[in-house]
């Protein structure tokens, strides 16, 4: 890995851990998703995995909710991950900095969409490790990815504000900046 990369594992683990605990009055109101996309889509998936299991590994386990505990912080960990693949899947699909101008509206939803699904499929893993751990039965895994409903929504709901809003200005104006120089 480069210094600059380092660098930016550093300063987002930093923001990401941060933020967290500023945001821990709003459960599954986080920049973490948001940040973790924006590694993947600016550096690829190394440097967005590194994020997302370092963020975790700290806030994971040093936090006034109670530590998640292992195995569940590797589940943590690799359901974050999701979010570091979704940023490179669409850098290579889809251009935000090229089509933020042009077409602002279709940016916002289609990064909105990112943010919801990635929040779907972290949701749905992390509650089903979390109901086999705590259960050990298909029927525990049902009753606490039901049970986590509730929680989902919301996280999906500020998923697509954060994703449709922070996203595609914060790479815009990154990519903007790094091809000026």
């Amino acid at each position: 890995m480069k210094t600059k990369e380092i660098a930016f594992i550093s300063v987002f683990t930093a923001i990401i851990v941060a933020s967290n605990y500023a945001l821990i009055a709003f459960p599954q109101v986080k920049l973490m998703d948001s940040l973790v996309f924006m590694s993947g889509y600016l550096f690829g998936f190394p440097v967005a995995a590194s994020i997302a299991a370092l963020s975790w590994l700290v806030y994971g386990s040093i936090t006034p909710l109670g530590g998640a505990g292992f195995p569940l912080i590797i589940a943590l960990m690799t359901g974050e991950m999701v979010f570091g693949i979704f940023g490179v899947l669409c850098r290579r699909v889809f251009n935000i900095e090229k089509k933020f101008l042009k077409n602002p509206l279709e940016t916002t939803l289609v990064l909105g969409a990112f943010g919801v699904t990635g929040a779907f499929i972290y949701d749905i893993w992390t509650n089903s490790i979390e109901g086999f751990l705590i259960y050990q039965t298909f029927d525990g895994i049902i009753l606490r990815i039901v049970a986590g409903i509730p929680f989902s929504i919301i996280h999906q709901i500020a998923n697509f504000a954060m994703f449709s809003i922070l996203v595609p200005i914060f790479i815009y104006m990154v990519t903007k900046n790094i091809s000026s120089k």
